[in-house]
C-alpha cells in the first residue's frame, strides 16, 4: 500500500459542544499567509509574520485600536471595572445600579441616556407610552414598539470595534527584538483551511522538527509515542507519553510545531 507523505504543523481541534478533542494534523499546503484585514480575530499571543520578511516570526501583545484619532486599548477598560458588572450598561435599566451608572460616567467621562431620554429622541415627548415596563411601549398611533432597556452613552462606552479599525501591537520577535506600536498592516498571519486538518491515527509515522526547523526532536509511531488521541483534557493527550515528558509534548502540540505525516 502507498503511504503518503504531509508537510504540516501539529495542533488539536474539539467542535463547539465537544467534551473534549483531538489530536490533528494540519497540511502545510492548505496553510496560507494573509495580511490583517480586520481587529476581529487579534488576540494577545498570536503569531505573526513580519510581512517585509517572512523569516521573522512573532508573537504580539498590547493590542490597540485607532478611534477618533486616539489609541486606545482593543479591550475597553470600562468592561474591567467592577462597577460595570453592576451597571445598567450591563445589566439593563430595570437591574442596573444607578449609582454605579454615576461612578462609571464620572470617571470615564461619557453621558448615559435612559429609557426616557433615548424614546423621547426616537419618538418625540408625548408620543408614547410605556406599557408596564420595558421593552414594551405604544405609540400615539397605537403602534407597538419593542424598545430596550440598554441605555446609550455618548460617547458609546464600551466603545465598539469596526470592520476597518487601524490596529497596532508590540511584537515580540524569535530575533529577541521587542518592536513596539507596529501597526498589524505590516504583519500576516496564517489562516487554515479546514481541508487540510487530518485527525492523528495510531498507525501515523511523526516526526516533529525544532522551532527553527533544523533538527529533528522526536519521531517515531504515535502508538509506540503513546499519545492519547482523544482526551477530555489537554493534558490527558500527553500523560502516557514514553519519556515521560508530557510537558514537551504539550509545546509540540499548543505552539503548532513543523512535522511530517507519514500515512
Amino acid at each position: 500500500m502507498t503511504k503518503t507523505l504531509l508537510k504540516g504543523k501539529l495542533t488539536t481541534y474539539a467542535e463547539q459542544g465537544m467534551e473534549g478533542g483531538v489530536l490533528c494534523f494540519q497540511d502545510a499546503s492548505q496553510i496560507k499567509m494573509t495580511d490583517i484585514k480586520t481587529p476581529f480575530g487579534l488576540h494577545e499571543n498570536r503569531k505573526v509574520w513580519d510581512k517585509n520578511d517572512t523569516k521573522r516570526i512573532g508573537v504580539i501583545s498590547n493590542l490597540e485600536l485607532l478611534i477618533e484619532g486616539e489609541w486606545k486599548n482593543y479591550i475597553d477598560p470600562i468592561t474591567k471595572d467592577q462597577d460595570y458588572k453592576i451597571s445598567s450598561l450591563y445589566c439593563g435599566e430595570l437591574k442596573g445600579n444607578k449609582n454605579a451608572d454615576k461612578r462609571l460616567a464620572d470617571k470615564y467621562g461619557f453621558k448615559i441616556k435612559y429609557s426616557t431620554e433615548r424614546l423621547n429622541d426616537s419618538y418625540g415627548q408625548g408620543n408614547w407610552k410605556i406599557v408596564g415596563s420595558l421593552p414594551n411601549v405604544i405609540l400615539l398611533d397605537g403602534t407597538k414598539v419593542h424598545f430596550g432597556d440598554s441605555p446609550s452613552t455618548l460617547p458609546q462606552r464600551p466603545y465598539g470595534i469596526t470592520q476597518d479599525a487601524q490596529t497596532r501591537v508590540s511584537v515580540d520577535w524569535n530575533d529577541g527584538i521587542t518592536e513596539k506600536e507596529k501597526l498589524t498592516k505590516e504583519l500576516l498571519i496564517e489562516i487554515w483551511d479546514f481541508k487540510g486538518l487530518h485527525q492523528l491515527k495510531e498507525t501515523d509515522y511523526l516526526k516533529v522538527f525544532s522551532v527553527d526547523n533544523k533538527i529533528v526532536v522526536c519521531e517515531g509511531l504515535v502508538s509506540e509515542i503513546h499519545l492519547r488521541l482523544f482526551s477530555q483534557t489537554f493534558k490527558g493527550h500527553f500523560d502516557q507519553v514514553v519519556d515521560g515528558d508530557y510537558k514537551k509534548w504539550e509545546t509540540y502540540f499548543t505552539d503548532k510545531y513543523n512535522a511530517e505525516l507519514l500515512r
